[in-house]
């Protein structure tokens, strides 16, 4: 039986949690118009017509829209990390990674299956730790973090396209990877050393 610690409702778009509440009162820029320039399931670039709080007419003001994604920082009962590495086209190369995917659209569930499917492990228990975004200039999506006690299962079933290897890890070697540069995904990155600081 899985445990979960969640209110399984996840945060909207326009709320922010913990001490993050600090920027609510950054005022917003007011958008006149907006188009998609392109959309397809994957990605999507828009196009907004906006307008700052001193006036300043900014048009076109471009966005990058792609799905909400969950990434698990999964530690097993040795006390180690689950990682994935997995060639990844736009970087040219290796990218060591966690494991995760696209939200559809509960981000525990979504989360849980990824791992299964990367890895082979399957969540004890879980809990979702924080929410970031890659780059708040270009990109709408969401990025949370889902920190999870998990057991082998049996093999991993990636999707036909994905070559992933599975890294397992001492805790501390993961935080080593991360500030070493050695993982090169930045959200990644910071996601592990964010899950790991309250763990113990």
């Amino acid at each position: 039986m899985v445990k979960i610690h969640s209110d399984r409702g996840g945060y909207s778009k326009a709320q922010t949690p913990g001490p993050q509440r600090a920027m609510i009162s950054t005022p917003s820029w007011t958008v006149r118009k907006s188009h998609h320039v392109m959309k397809d399931r994957w990605l999507g670039l828009r196009a907004d017509d906006c307008v700052t709080p001193s006036g300043h007419i900014v048009d076109p003001y471009y966005v990058l829209e792609t799905p909400d994604i969950a990434l698990v920082l999964g530690i097993d009962a040795a006390n180690h990390v689950i990682l994935v590495r997995q060639y990844r086209h736009a970087y040219g190369g290796p990218s060591l990674e966690l494991p995760g995917g696209a939200i559809d659209p509960d981000i525990l569930a979504a989360a849980e299956r990824k791992m299964r499917e990367e890895t082979g492990y399957i969540f004890a228990e879980a809990e979702r730790v924080v929410t970031l975004n890659a780059d708040p200039a270009r990109y709408a999506n969401r990025m949370h973090l889902v920190r999870a006690r998990v057991t082998a299962a049996g093999p991993a079933q990636p999707d036909p396209a994905e070559d992933i290897a599975v890294v397992r890890v001492p805790k501390a070697e993961a935080s080593q990877l991360a500030q070493s540069g050695a993982i090169v995904g930045a959200v990644h990155a910071a996601m592990i050393l964010i899950g790991l600081s309250s763990t113990g």
